[in-house]
């Protein structure tokens, strides 16, 4: 089965930092109201490490959780141990949105048609990183930069990416 057309949704610093200490290393606000619009009435699929951060599902959107030794979550909420797996589990009319942490990038990167990536614009020390796209398989379509707000910490810039249609 074919699983096109999954959306990455990513954070990272300009150095490559996606997360320290299981947590978001930054204060956003803008971002996060961002996020908020982007994912809504979408399926969200994040690894454990990211749904603990979370600690709760969020509202308007189906979470799956990929974990290869499970863990609990809230009801309403499934886990799966394999990517392949996820598909078929997504609700008619939700998009699968990629929301972390390092390992899910990974792993579900090949079944990713497009990258909404906020670039934080600063060097942010940390212990997850994400790799930058391969240019050979990946084009940027457009760029949108952000001001600082009053409750974030920097200014970011939101990149939308598309896979090339010949990778």
């Amino acid at each position: 089965m074919q699983q096109a057309n999954w959306t990455l949704v990513v954070a990272v610093a300009q150095n490559g930092t996606i997360g320290r200490n299981g947590d978001l290393p930054w204060r956003l606000s803008s971002d996060l109201k961002r996020f908020k619009k982007m994912t809504m009435g979408h399926c969200l699929l994040m690894g454990r490490k990211t749904y603990e951060s979370i600690g709760r599902p969020l509202p308007g959107r189906q979470t799956i959780v990929l974990s290869r030794r499970g863990c609990d979550v809230a009801e309403g909420i499934r886990v799966v141990g394999n990517i392949d797996e996820v598909q078929d589990l997504v609700e008619d009319g939700r998009q699968v949105m990629v929301v972390g942490g390092a390992q899910v990038y990974r792993s579900a990167l090949k079944n990713c048609t497009r990258a909404w990536i906020t670039r934080v614009l600063a060097e942010i020390e940390g212990d997850a990183t994400f790799a930058p796209l391969p240019s050979n398989e990946w084009c940027l379509e457009s760029t949108e930069g952000f001001p600082e707000g009053p409750t974030d910490e920097f200014p970011t810039q939101l990149e939308v990416w598309r896979r090339r249609a010949d990778s």
